[in-house]
Order: structure tokens, then sequence, then C-alpha cells
């Protein structure tokens, strides 16, 4: 195998969504044979669970290979800013965000390629960043350069933007066109963001699925003794963003409807939140709906597992129209083997990889998921609910999906 060198957001124990993806990256390309090198950002957090929540097991010989950059401070770096400073910050916005790191990776990145002879040099967005990093590295050490796109601007259709936010997006994309002229290859996290890059950049992209981490999230069976007196419950894990990344309304409405009509309580069905800001829900919970929910607050990975196992299924909020977005909680979600409910579906990607691996569902209507809770809450009570689906969810364990990876940086430096 060759030498890589992984440009990332940010980077375990750090619990920051940019980082989980290229932390299992250099995790498994090492067992797999590389020799991996990391440039990651330290993101400044008085948050305990993000500055040391992503506890991986990561390989011995990684851990030294690991260059943690502090941020700069940001009111020093604009105080001392002068107009030339300004005009390369607005034409260069990488510079400025976040303010002055970019500057300060750059020397760094360029001693490092002086004692090591890398064969590969992979960026990963959304942080544009490291993109212009890894290109003004690869080509100084005439490396292969590979951008893995995590996020794309065009899968963010929630709001309108400003007239700054607007001028923002240009300047990125902009940047983005640019840095990407000389890539050697592109992946990225779906069929979605696949297409629209080639279209964009004419660059030859691969998709690697987020994936799930087969050493923890496993299939395991929930046995229990008395399943007359227990109520069938659905999780969820992770954030609530807005109504277009999570719109979960016709679920709340169907846990009305079933409240008035009286063809479920509280003591048939809970509908377990963790980690939601309760007020992100406020505008669907009612009278009649908010007795099935309990609000609980973030817990560890320990506690997430344990929680999707004694689970009867797991819940799925995303948004019809949007596209591409594969989160890591989905495959989470696979791994364990729970049934998954999808709210609703999103008619394209997420809602077909569901279905054709029997994963769960995906419901797009009050009246189908009236229907759907009513049938599950029968089937658990007597006995017949699944502990765990008939699927095979194997192919998107992260390992194999570094291999996958593997393959491909090994086509590019033979």
């Amino acid at each position: 195998m060759g030498k890589i060198l992984i440009i990332s957001p940010s980077f375990a124990p750090q619990a920051f969504v940019g980082g989980v993806r290229t932390t299992m990256f250099a995790k498994y390309l090492t067992l797999l044979g590389w020799d991996v090198w990391v440039i990651t950002r330290v993101i400044p957090t008085e948050d305990p669970v993000m500055d040391s929540g992503m506890q991986v097991d990561l390989p011995p010989s990684l851990q030294d290979k690991i260059i943690r950059i502090s941020n700069p401070s940001e009111h020093e770096y604009i105080g001392k800013r002068n107009w030339t400073g300004k005009f390369r910050d607005f034409f260069y916005p990488e510079y400025s965000s976040p303010p002055g790191f970019l500057d300060l990776a750059i020397p760094i990145g360029e001693e490092l390629i002086k004692t090591q002879n890398f064969d590969i040099i992979l960026a990963s967005v959304p942080d544009q960043w490291g993109v212009t990093l890894g290109e003004m590295l690869a080509q100084k050490a005439s490396s292969k350069f590979v951008v893995d796109f995590r996020d794309i601007y065009e899968q963010e259709k929630s709001d309108k933007r400003s007239l700054q936010e607007k001028v923002h997006l240009i300047r990125m994309l902009w940047r983005r066109h640019f840095t990407n002229r000389k890539a050697d290859l592109i992946t990225t996290v779906s069929q979605f963001h696949k297409k629209i890059l080639e279209d964009k950049l004419s660059k030859r992209t691969e998709v690697i699925y987020n994936g799930y981490d087969d050493a923890i999230f496993k299939a395991t069976g929930f046995e229990t003794t008395d399943i007359l007196d227990s109520t069938f419950t659905i999780s969820y894990l992770g954030r609530i963003l807005n109504d277009w990344y999570h719109n979960p309304a016709i679920l709340f409405q169907a846990l009305s409807e079933l409240s008035e009509e009286g063809e479920l309580g509280t003591n048939d069905l809970k509908i377990n939140f963790y980690g939601v800001d309760q007020r992100k829900l406020s505008d669907y919970l009612t009278d009649e709906n908010k007795t099935f929910v309990q609000f609980f607050p973030r817990v560890s990975m320990d506690q997430v597992v344990e929680i999707m196992k004694s689970s009867q299924a797991l819940l799925l909020i995303t948004n019809q129209g949007r596209e591409g977005v594969l989160t890591t909680k989905f495959f989470e979600y696979a791994g364990v083997q729970k049934p998954i409910v999808c709210v609703p579906g999103d008619g394209a990607e997420l809602q077909e990889l569901i279905e054709t691996h029997h994963f769960g569902v995906a419901i797009s209507s009050v009246k189908a998921m009236k229907a759907y809770l009513l049938a599950a809450v029968k089937d658990f009570r007597k006995g017949n609910w699944p502990t765990k689906v008939d699927s095979n969810p194997e192919f998107f364990t992260r390992k194999n999906q570094t291999i996958i990876l593997s393959d491909l940086l090994k086509s590019l430096v033979q």
C-alpha cells in the first residue's frame, strides 16, 4: 500500500459530524495497510460531548501521525487584517472561514511534505480550506489529489438566502470549481451528489457511503419476558434542524387522530426523542399527541446502542424532495437491524435503499402512518413483532466502504 495524507475538517475524539467519515477512512485505511497521516482542525467548543464524544479505537501506528491544529484567535486575525488581506479573503473566502486557520495550516503542511513522500492527498469537504490546502500540497509534492464531498451546496434548499448569503455561495462555488480542476478523483456520499458533481465539475466521481461501524452497531434481538405489559417504543436519536431537513408532520397528525379516535393510548405506544431540542417540534405538538412523546438529553455512544436495541422501531425523519442526504444515523439504524420507520419517504435514494434492502418502511401519508402504528402495536401485543429485520446491511459497514475507497486509491497510483 502507499502513503496518504487525509485533510479533515475535524477528527476523533471531537464529535463534530465533519470528522466522522474521515476518522473512519483513516482507521480502516491504516488497517488495510496504508501509511496514513492526518491534518485536522481542533474546533473550539465548551461542550464536553462534542469535544471528546467520538471515542474510536484507532490503530497505534496512526495515533502519532495526527497533526491537530488549534484555531487562531478570530478577534486577533480580524483586527490585524489590512485592506490587501480583506481583498484576498473576499476572492478566496476559505482564508477567513475559519479566520486565519488556512494561513496557519499551510506552512505546517509544507513542512510535512518535505519529510513524507505522499502518494495521495485526500481533502474532505464541507470545509473549503481543506481542499485549497490539499490542492497546494498535492501540486508541490506531485501527489495524486482526491477530494471527498460529504456535503454540497446544492443539497441546501431549505430557506431563501439573503443577498449576503447568495454572494458568499457564489464565492464558495467559484472556489470549489477552481480548486477541484486538478483532482484525480472525487468521492461523495450518494448518487444524487455524484450526478451533480460530475455535471458541475466534469470529474470522475464515485460513491462511498457513510456507512456504520459494525464493531459497535450490531444486530441483537430484544428479549422481553412480559410483552403484554410493555409499550411499543419508537426511538429517534440525533438532531432536528428545520422543516426542510426534518418534517415529521404526518407522524404527529397520525398520533393526534389515533388519540382522538381512541385507537391508541399511552400504554400502547411511546415515541422517544434523544438529543432533540423540544422547541424544534413545538409546532407539531398538540394536547392530543404530546402524551405519546418523551424527550431525553443527548446520550453517550454506549447508551445509543442500548436504546436502539431495546426499541421496537427506529424513527428516521426526512422530507419529500430532500435528495441525497444519507445520514450516518440511517446506516447505524440499518446496522442494528431494527425496523426503520422513515417519515416521510424522500421519494428518492434513501427510500429506495430502505425498501430494496428491507431495512424498514417509508411512510408518506397520515393514513398509511396510522395503519402502520395500529398494525405494529397489534403485532407487538401478539408477540409477532420481529426482534430484527431480515436484511443484510454488511455492504454498508465502514470497513467495506473503505475497502472500496482503498481499491479506488490503489488504481490511481499503480
